[in-house]
């Protein structure tokens, strides 16, 4: 019995060890902590600011050719955060969150938010009493693209009804791969669009989720 008890106990070791080691390479580090809670009151902040030279990312057989068109914060509430890992962009682009800002939180007990294929939709009963026009100038839909592995590790720990604060820049994506040719993906530049081309394209060079902060 005693014998057969050592290999169980080296399995479980292993186990225990394997799992250190994984979360230690998957886990983010956040550059400090900040107990300020983050201000969804206003707008995001946007400048014309397209000086910065992103240089080309290659991923796989994959290379994405980045342009800076703003440069971009935006602090919100997180309704809504999907994972992408099919399509041209989602290794680039592995996460997009909705967030809502100025009294729309206010407005959570009779929305409801959902994301597919890169759009973001909220419901609502007829009956309510919501400002459609004023829900869709205070939310969006954000395709995120991480500028560093320790940004791309930590878009995994937001969580809905999370405060998060996003800096970086909005820009344009062209991809070219030998196997499915080329694309473009333009960002939006104003809050008021909607439907296809709504959606901001954001590099992110700052990531605050909650009080921490990841670069």
């Amino acid at each position: 019995m005693k014998n057969a008890i050592v290999p169980v106990l080296a399995i479980i070791a292993v186990a225990i060890f394997s799992y250190f080691i994984y979360s230690a390479l998957t886990e983010p580090v956040f550059l400090r902590s900040d107990s300020k809670l983050l201000n969804i009151d206003h707008d995001p902040v946007q400048s014309p600011d397209t000086l910065l030279s992103i240089a080309p990312i290659q991923l796989g057989n994959a290379r994405f050719l980045l342009t800076a068109k703003a440069k971009y914060t935006i602090n919100g509430m997180l309704v809504s955060k999907r994972r992408y890992r099919r399509g041209f962009m989602s290794r680039l682009s592995p996460y997009d969150y909705a967030l809502i800002w100025g009294d729309v939180p206010k407005m959570l007990p009779r929305l409801k938010f959902s994301q597919t294929y890169r759009f973001c939709f909220f419901n609502y009963k007829i009956s309510a009493p919501v400002d459609v026009q004023y829900v869709q100038r205070h939310m969006s839909n954000n395709h995120l693209i991480p500028s560093t592995d320790n940004i791309r590790k930590a878009l995994k720990k937001a969580r809905k009804k999370d405060l998060v604060r996003l800096e970086g820049y909005l820009v344009d994506v062209v991809a070219n791969s030998q196997r499915k040719g080329t694309s473009n993906w333009k960002t939006s530049l104003v809050r008021e669009d909607a439907w296809g081309g709504a959606c901001e394209i954001i590099y992110i060079t700052r990531l605050q989720i909650a009080d921490k902060i990841y670069e």
